[in-house]
């Protein structure tokens, strides 16, 4: 699965390992591992880690999604996404990048 990390907001989230942080916790507390994304709601990144399935409200958290490397498969990326900037369905957020490309 290649995914751009300039346009990852405009992605499908789906199968993508990520990790968490409230926002009214940032300064304190370091980003902890949620799992494997198996769902994306408009509201709500659904998540399963070890069987346990559990839901994380997108704008009252800051996510950092792993990416494979396009030319290595060995190296990751991590890229850091304010939870409200992913807000909305998933086709929603792909129609909005285009509207955007048609703007300028």
């Amino acid at each position: 699965m290649k995914a751009n990390p300039k346009y990852l907001i405009y992605h499908d989230l789906i199968g993508f390992n990520a990790y968490a942080i409230l926002i009214s916790k940032k300064q304190n507390e370091v980003y902890k591992d949620i799992g494997m994304i198996i769902d994306d709601t408009k509201n709500m990144l659904i998540t399963e880690k070890n069987k346990i399935t559990k839901k994380y409200v997108k704008k009252d958290h800051i996510f950092r999604i792993k990416l494979p490397s396009e030319k290595n498969q060995r190296e990751e990326y991590m890229v850091e996404v304010e939870g409200a900037k992913i807000v909305g369905r998933p086709e929603n957020r792909l129609r909005n990048l285009r509207k955007r490309r048609w703007l300028k």
